[in-house]
């Protein structure tokens, strides 16, 4: 695909749709040559006259977007005990989704042949689209490299890129998308404003992460491994993370830091509607037990969470300080607690940023919730497929 022609395909990613003059001004080139590219766009069925549109004055100008028919894009969406699977158009809407599927994240070849059977599953259910899809996107906790096509972190025992491995098993190109990163492309390019160009999305999840939007651009890093926000080293706390090293900020701002701590401060005596579960059973909390909790106004659980809301709200703080972004949109299971994640880290961001930057940064919950990860996935295909970045 020829340089003027991504870059159209990539304005109408961003904006939706957009009119001839609105497109020669993004791409800096005269009407006449967005015209015949928009022109092969519709040859091909790619591109969709939506119609003209109101304007003050003057000739009414006709849109242009994305033929919703022109294909399908589809993603499976990884975490430590489902999987979500979704199809969407090319205009960027969501047709199909399944959800919560049960899934054990190993990093096994085990674990791996199960992925493969669950999409197949759900690529049987499908039969009417499987001739549109495009691309397939598959997001994996961890370090993830788009380009070459290898996981770091979770499949990372076989010699051939997954992205070979998931394409054979599908029968779909494929590629991998760390799961933070889809998160932040999928809140930037349907829940931003237009002018939030740079915004860094936290997940607050079972660990924790980050994804960088620069410029309106994903930021990768140099080997696709930017993000790793709760590898920070933060304490002295001899805590071993997932990671393997000691004092990571994620052994004291995660998902598996608050259950470690609530636990903890039942068993010193503490009270709690959790209590005699973590007295009298040996299974540890579930994420979904401690954030229910919180909604049934439980105060140890409160506390716990405030807390980690503000020790989150230091280092988010940092991150400001550092980007000076537009947006700052805190996701994951945790967000699902709502203000009371929220606002204690909002204080603590206002005792720690610069003044200034301060008054540009916008800091809200993700506006997705759950289907943030499989709709970045979907939105990832779609971008890597046109080669747009």
């Amino acid at each position: 695909m020829e340089k003027n022609t991504r870059q159209i395909v990539a304005q109408l990613i961003s904006t939706g749709g957009a009119t001839l003059p609105e497109l020669a001004d993004g791409l800096g080139v005269s009407i006449g040559t967005v015209t015949k590219e928009i022109a092969a766009l519709q040859q091909e069925g790619l591109v969709h006259d939506s119609g003209k549109i109101d304007t003050a004055s003057g000739r009414k100008p006709r849109r242009y977007t994305l033929n919703p028919e022109a294909g399908c894009y589809a993603s499976v969406d990884l975490n430590d005990k489902y999987v979500s699977l979704g199809l969407m158009d090319m205009s960027g809407k969501m047709i199909r989704q399944r959800t919560n599927v049960a899934y054990k994240l190993e990093n096994t070849s085990k674990a791996l042949r199960t992925l493969c059977d669950i999409v197949l599953e759900y690529k049987r259910r499908i039969p009417q689209y499987t001739d549109n899809i495009r691309r397939f996107c598959v997001n994996i906790p961890g370090r993830i490299n788009m380009k070459t096509g290898y996981s770091q972190t979770n499949f990372n025992f076989t010699d051939r890129p997954l992205t070979e491995i998931f394409s054979e098993s599908f029968g779909f190109p494929a590629c991998i998308c760390n799961d933070t990163m889809a998160m932040a492309y999928a809140e930037y390019l349907t829940a931003c404003e237009k002018d939030q160009q740079n915004v860094i999305f936290i997940n607050v999840n079972w660990g924790l992460g980050s994804g960088l939007i620069l410029g309106g651009r994903p930021y990768f890093g140099k080997s696709g491994y930017s993000g790793e926000f709760g590898h920070i080293h933060i304490y002295e706390n001899e805590i071993l993370c997932r990671c393997g090293k000691k004092g990571c900020l994620e052994t004291e701002v995660s998902g598996q830091a608050l259950r470690r701590k609530l636990t903890e401060r039942i068993r010193r005596g503490e009270s709690s509607i959790l209590s005699t579960r973590v007295l009298e059973s040996e299974i540890p909390l579930s994420l979904e037990e401690i954030t229910d909790a919180v909604r049934r106004e439980d105060m140890l659980c409160i506390d716990a969470i405030e807390d980690i809301g503000a020790q989150l709200g230091i280092q988010v703080a940092s991150l400001i300080n550092i980007f000076n972004p537009d947006l700052v949109v805190i996701g994951g299971e945790l967000a699902m607690t709502g203000d009371y994640l929220l606002q204690p880290l909002k204080t603590t961001v206002n005792k720690h940023v610069l003044n200034h930057v301060r008054e540009d940064t916008v800091i809200r919950l993700s506006r997705l919730g759950d289907d943030a990860g499989l709709i970045g996935g979907c939105l990832m295909a779609r971008s890597i497929d046109f080669g747009i970045w």
